[in-house]
């Protein structure tokens, strides 16, 4: 008889890095880890699509929340964690529960305020009803100017970004007399990526009419559709605002934070003065926000716990930021490295695979994968075959199962 795994490992939250933890895990220590998934949603959604659909361009997808647990190895508690106790080294949950762990890793990605009031704040899929209702007020002639704002403090500016250029695809395709202004506190949109995709994107949104006023923080709206920056003093008005929202940490007690509620961790993805306790993606002080990244960092987690399991030690790899940009048109792939030190590669083709928003290690291929059967279950669904095909059926490939319905 084989024994069970003895170490136990509770990831909190079923984000993107919860969900490529467990995977990792499964990966690497079938035998020796025994994994608890702590998340209270149902589903999880595959959010950085949604600045494609006011457009008809992508379709935010989901997926079962237990069916992933399932695959992944590991069982899913439909709760949430509202407190650590490193001490005993136990989480405690909303329901009362108590979980023991000999290995902690918290995922629980960051909160999303609304950072400029009454601006129209693009969060997440939520948000795509009212970007569409925006849409059809500039078809319509009710507004002709629009000014799309990255507010100061974390963010992650890509969907801002995003929805300039397709919005400016729009407005030139359709012929609108509409006016779109872009404002970022960064020197140039996609400055973080070196000066190749900076010149890249200026030349995007030069392309699309869509005016840059970079280097200023938009502070707070004065009046209805006016709204004041800073440092320079200038007040921008528009007939509609568009924002990102600001982030903030979870604020987890038992667990130290920065004044933004962040949790501290270090280079190897350990919170920093506590043993066994790891966290990774949004909810960390790490100053970049980005899904690839927060699988990354989910990957270095994992990656001390299996060593340690080993009673070895291990180098995390250099994080690498990958980023797929919407742009109306053709999308763009920006790659760039720690290790590197250089510019982004920025290019029209894809730089890795699957070429996915999020590229994680685990977690890309096995959505991919889930898509594929999903795909092939509706198949066989409207040909009237009743099937359920596992996502790692033994021995056989999706696209011999695809072959075999014809």
């Amino acid at each position: 008889m084989i024994d069970a795994p003895s170490h136990h490992v509770v990831i909190v939250g079923g984000g993107v890095a919860g969900l490529e933890a467990m995977l990792a895990l499964r990966n690497l220590a079938p035998e020796s880890a025994r994994v608890t998934l702590i998340a209270p949603d149902e589903e999880f959604v595959y959010s950085p699509l949604s600045t494609g659909e006011p457009f008809s361009l992508t379709q935010v997808t989901r997926y079962s929340t237990a069916r992933l647990a399932a695959e992944g190895g590991a069982q899913w508690h439909k709760d949430a964690v509202v407190s650590v106790d490193p001490g005993v080294g136990a989480v405690r949950t909303v329901n009362g529960e108590e979980h023991r762990y000999d290995s902690l890793l918290v995922a629980l990605g960051a909160e999303r305020q609304t950072a400029l009031e009454p601006a129209l704040t693009f969060a997440d899929e939520r948000s795509v009803p009212g970007y569409r209702d925006l849409l059809e007020r500039l078809r319509s002639g009710q507004a002709h100017s629009v000014a799309f704002l990255v507010p100061r403090g974390v963010v992650w500016p890509f969907p801002l970004y995003e929805l300039a250029l397709m919005t400016g695809e729009v407005v030139r395709d359709e012929d609108l007399d509409v006016a779109l202004t872009l404002v970022t506190p960064a020197s140039a949109p996609l400055a973080l990526f070196g000066r190749p995709a900076a010149e890249a994107m200026q030349s995007m949104l030069a392309e699309r009419s869509v005016k840059v006023i970079a280097g200023n923080v938009p502070t707070r709206v004065t009046a209805p559709g006016r709204v004041l920056l800073e440092p320079d003093g200038y007040v921008l008005n528009a007939d509609a605002l568009v924002a990102l929202p600001e982030l903030r940490g979870p604020h987890l007690p038992g667990l130290p934070a920065t004044s933004e509620g962040f949790i501290p961790v270090d280079e190897h993805a350990r919170v920093r003065g506590l043993d066994d306790v790891y966290a990774a993606g949004d909810c960390t002080d790490f100053a970049i926000k980005q899904g690839g990244l927060a699988a990354q960092e989910a990957d270095v987690a994992v990656g001390q716990i299996v060593a340690r399991l080993e009673g070895r030690t291990v180098d995390p790899e250099p994080l690498v930021l990958r980023g797929v940009l919407l742009t109306g048109g053709e999308r763009a792939y920006l790659h760039t490295s720690e290790r590197e030190h250089a510019d982004a590669v920025i290019s029209g083709h894809a730089l890795w695979w699957p070429p996915t928003k999020i590229a994680g290690r685990y977690l890309a291929p096995h959505l991919g994968m889930a898509d594929e059967r999903a795909r092939l279950e509706r198949e066989a669904a409207d040909r009237g075959i009743e099937v359920e095909i596992p996502l790692h059926a033994s021995g056989l490939r999706l696209h011999d199962i695809a072959r075999e319905l014809g």
